[in-house]
């Protein structure tokens, strides 16, 4: 099976002017560093990130070549310096522009079970100062993440191999970003230790807690948390308010093949709540009528997370399959701790439409490719439909050559540019009628 590399997208060109009015080679003493927008920011980063303190000398051309350092982290969509005030005692003056963090993507760490937080950020800004916990999408930054993190983890003696990925958005992951983990060795969960189960709770626990036992560890951000998992039944029994506090992943042993996970944590179940309300209002891609027809919480029903994702399903796809891949679909619960009811209000934040770039098919003989290329009828340019790519070859019967063929598909989607890269992996012999995202 062939696999795809997503291809690097270059940033925007930027470049840093210098605004000064005496002499090029005039060195000056910097007294003070402003920045007229520091974003997220500390002042100390921007100073480390530039090279220029309180006390340093500089010339015009040195300011330019700070600025474009600055430039360079990737974290400013704009930039320039000027130098003001006396020559021993000068003020440099960044006129910056950071890249708002809703143009870039946050990074999650999925199985790091070596490293606190702490030592996660300490790690990546000893190769990235400005870090801020986010990155530009496909940033090439991704490189120096990872070369960090597999620094850290050898500081621990862990040998690792260290992934980062672009995730796309799905219903219950409504937002993009970027994950990170440690590809190799697997980290799986060996023993799950919780306190706060009350005999009531056990039959419902249980079963979670142990089918959690024989999965990879993760805290995300793409996939299901190992808590998330730990805590479904109780959150589809209604006790929507559950949690585990101090959770504690500890390695036990292993090999560089694989790592087992002892995880502890308290659960806070709260109570069970019931359903007093679900409104919306509608919308051209949805009305109202035919949401609440398939509907699957009503008043007076228990509180599921599981039926409150299937009734929100229908309107996440309506939106997809019209190539709105950012779409987030909002049920704002109010809760009325009283009584132990929940009213949720739904609501639609669509995003942009996205249309299809390229798509590169992979592995299949001439003939299939053929057929191939007379059935798919989604091309450049039309609004990509994850929809009709996974129920291709099911719509396709009678294209024959294909039938020996599963496939699955990733799509690399452009957030600047709201284009979708395709790319579709079929598997000779498969025997499956669908095409399976990933």
């Amino acid at each position: 099976m062939l696999t795809s590399m997503r291809p690097l997208r270059a940033f925007p060109a930027l470049a840093a002017y210098l605004l000064v009015t005496t002499l090029q080679a005039q060195t000056y003493t910097a007294a003070k560093v402003h920045f007229s927008d520091p974003g997220t920011f500390t002042q100390q980063q921007l100073e480390a990130a530039a090279g220029i303190h309180a006390g340093t000398k500089l010339t015009a051309a040195d300011l330019g070549t700070a600025a474009q350092k600055l430039v360079d982290t990737g974290y400013f969509d704009s930039m320039d310096a000027t130098i003001d005030g006396a020559i021993a005692s000068a003020t440099i003056l960044f006129n910056d522009k950071p890249i708002p963090l809703s143009h870039m993507l946050p990074v999650g760490f999925e199985n790091f079970v070596w490293l606190t937080s702490d030592e996660i950020m300490a790690a990546i800004r000893s190769k990235i100062p400005m870090y801020n916990g986010y990155l530009l999408d496909n940033s090439p930054h991704q490189a120096e993440v990872k070369a960090a993190l597999t620094a850290a983890l050898a500081a621990k003696s862990v040998s690792a191999e260290v992934s980062c990925e672009d995730f796309e958005p799905t219903l219950r992951q409504p937002r993009r970003a970027i994950g990170c983990k440690v590809a190799r060795p697997s980290v799986q969960v060996a023993n799950v230790k919780l306190r706060g189960v009350t005999p009531d709770l056990v039959p419902l626990i249980q079963k979670s807690v142990n089918a959690t036992a024989r999965t990879n560890y993760t805290e995300g951000p793409a996939n299901e948390t190992t808590a998330d998992l730990i805590l479904a039944p109780l959150l589809d029994a209604g006790y929507v308010q559950a949690m585990l506090t101090d959770a504690s992943p500890a390695p036990s042993g292993g090999d560089n093949t694989a790592v087992p996970v002892i995880f502890s944590a308290k659960l806070v179940p709260g109570a069970i709540f019931r359903v007093s309300g679900i409104t919306f209002a509608g919308t051209d891609l949805l009305s109202a009528e035919s949401f609440a027809s398939t509907s699957k919480l009503h008043s007076g029903d228990i509180a599921s997370r599981h039926e409150l994702l299937e009734t929100l399903a229908p309107l996440d796809a309506a939106y997809r399959r019209k190539g709105y891949m950012d779409v987030i679909i909002h049920a704002d619960p109010t809760v009325d701790m009283a009584i132990h009811q929940v009213a949720y209000a739904v609501k639609v934040e669509p995003g942009e439409q996205y249309r299809l770039h390229e798509t590169t098919v992979n592995n299949l003989d001439p003939s299939a490719k053929a057929d191939y290329d007379r059935g798919f009828l989604m091309k450049a340019g039309d609004i990509y439909n994850p929809e009709y790519v996974a129920t291709f070859l099911q719509h396709n019967t009678a294209l024959r050559a294909l039938t020996y063929y599963s496939a699955w598909f990733k799509a690399y989607a452009d957030p600047n540019t709201h284009t979708v890269d395709l790319v579709i992996n079929f598997v000779r012999g498969g025997g499956s009628t669908s095409v399976t995202a990933r």
